[in-house]
């Protein structure tokens, strides 16, 4: 028995070490990017408890508010998101010029993406009016989002360098700023929500204003950063041709549109069922914010993980490791489902203390609490969708998933949850639950087909790597 076991240890170990290398590597990338995540997600997660605490009329045009300028940044940050396997294969290959040819390029991507949503932003209140959003909230909600308007030029600008630092691998710099960002959205939050130090209590508004000023500080201080740092030397980023390329502009928005699109069809999903749920009562609309912020903040995890598995399957990609592919993906689905059932463990025991962080209103509690189940139990789709679409956009593959994620929001997620919501077809109109059980089935749908597509891809990677390696031999 003992010489079996022996035997078992001998062939088991080459195959765990290997997968335990990746491990680290990935959990180590993983922990700055989730603290960036983190610290990001959290003031969002501040502006809902201050606004929160002025008056639900102030929760509630917040929640409206962002329903919009969350997916239009998503969609904008998405484009940009181009940037971090574009800089990891570089980062593999070796390449450093071609990084800063890049990142310059991106700037003109950003300047004109943060334009326009600013515009778009500015011209929100005819919108609102349309969909007939409750009168109490309305002028709040586009006050808030008129101040938010101002920032979005900062937040493309934040991205490119975010995005160039994490595809360096270079992303504790980045995390210490974010949470410097946190630290000042707390006191602007605290000075102009509530009217402290002589300014005027603005409420919800405010909390707008205070997202302003912290984003532009925060992209300020990283530009900072990112002209002395010695890290960035190498790829020589204002010390070359400035001006618009057409061709590199082309690729990377070809990259990148994909990427901007499938984020936009995700996030707006959850920004359209707030809007439809705009026209209930206050309580409802309170207790969808809550649970749908507390889900966010959890999403930064797997999030997190996304964006590190993507980066190290660049590096990999570019340094043409192409038979360690299979090892990180192991790697990141084992670290998926460990951080889906911690979090479906936390919402499970503590779903009417994490509402009480958020209000005490005792018309919002119960449905918040109930709506924090359906968070729970949609914890490992989501992981398992977020873990395949990372390692995708890792391969440059963002095509396919784009339109594999269109299906199961809005071709499967949405309908149905619209129907189960606010509809008799099937059963008595569920209101904000019916959605959420619609974005289970979604998200589902959208990891059955996103690791599908992964295990298709990955085998066509190795397969045409091999094939490759076998010509030049031959040449040899």
């Amino acid at each position: 028995l003992s010489q079996h076991n022996n035997n078992n240890v001998y062939y088991i170990l080459p195959m765990i070490l290997p997968m335990l290398k990746h491990l680290k590597k990935i959990i180590l990338l993983m922990l700055p990017i989730a603290g960036t995540q983190l610290s990001q997600m959290a003031m969002g997660v501040v502006d809902t408890i201050m606004s929160g605490n002025a008056s639900a009329q102030d929760l509630a045009a917040v929640a409206v508010g962002s329903s919009l300028w969350i997916p239009l940044m998503l969609f904008m940050t998405g484009i940009l998101t181009a940037i971090t396997p574009t800089v990891a294969h570089y980062v593999g290959a070796q390449q450093w010029l071609k990084i800063g040819h890049s990142i310059r390029q991106s700037f003109w991507i950003a300047l004109f993406l943060g334009l326009i949503a600013s515009l778009l932003l500015f011209s929100t209140y005819e919108l609102f009016l349309y969909i007939h959003v409750n009168s109490l909230v309305l002028p709040i909600a586009s006050g808030y989002l008129s101040a938010i308007a101002w920032c979005m030029p900062a937040i493309a600008g934040f991205a490119v360098l975010r995005y160039l630092h994490e595809g360096m691998a270079n992303t504790y710099p980045v995390m210490l700023i974010s949470f410097c960002g946190l630290a000042i959205n707390i006191i602007c939050n605290y000075i102009l929500i509530f009217g402290h130090f002589g300014a005027p209590a603005l409420g919800g508004i405010g909390a707008g204003w205070a997202t302003t000023i912290t984003l532009w500080s925060m992209f300020i201080i990283l530009l900072i950063y990112t002209l002395i740092s010695r890290k960035t030397n190498a790829i020589q980023l204002f010390n070359s041709d400035v001006k618009p390329h057409y061709q590199e502009l082309k690729t990377l928005i070809k990259l990148g549109l994909p990427i901007g699109t499938m984020f936009f069809i995700e996030g707006s999903v959850f920004s359209v069922i707030a809007l439809f749920l705009a026209s209930l009562d206050v309580a409802t609309i309170a207790a969808h914010q809550i649970a749908l912020n507390f889900s966010s903040m959890i999403f930064l995890l797997p999030l997190s993980l996304s964006i590190s598995l993507s980066i190290h399957i660049g590096h990999q990609v570019g340094a043409k490791q192409f038979t360690q592919i299979k090892q990180s993906l192991k790697s990141g689905y084992i670290i998926s489902l460990s951080i889906s059932s911690i979090a479906a463990i936390i919402i499970i025991n503590f779903a009417p203390q994490i509402v009480h962080l958020y209000t005490q209103d005792q018309s919002v509690i119960p449905l918040a609490s109930s709506l924090m189940m359906f968070t729970a139990i949609y914890q490992f789709s989501d992981g398992i969708q977020l873990c395949s679409a990372g390692a995708l956009r890792g391969l440059k593959d963002t095509t396919i998933p784009m339109i594999l994620s269109f299906i199961s929001y809005w071709v499967i997620g949405f309908p149905l949850g619209y129907i189960l919501a606010l509809t008799s077809l099937i059963t008595e109109p569920m209101g904000a639950k019916g959605f959420w059980i619609g974005l289970i089935i979604g998200l589902s749908v959208s990891a059955v087909l996103m690791s599908s597509r992964l295990y298709f891809k990955t085998a066509s990677v190795v397969r045409k790597s091999a094939v490759s390696s076998d010509m030049v031999e031959m040449d040899k």
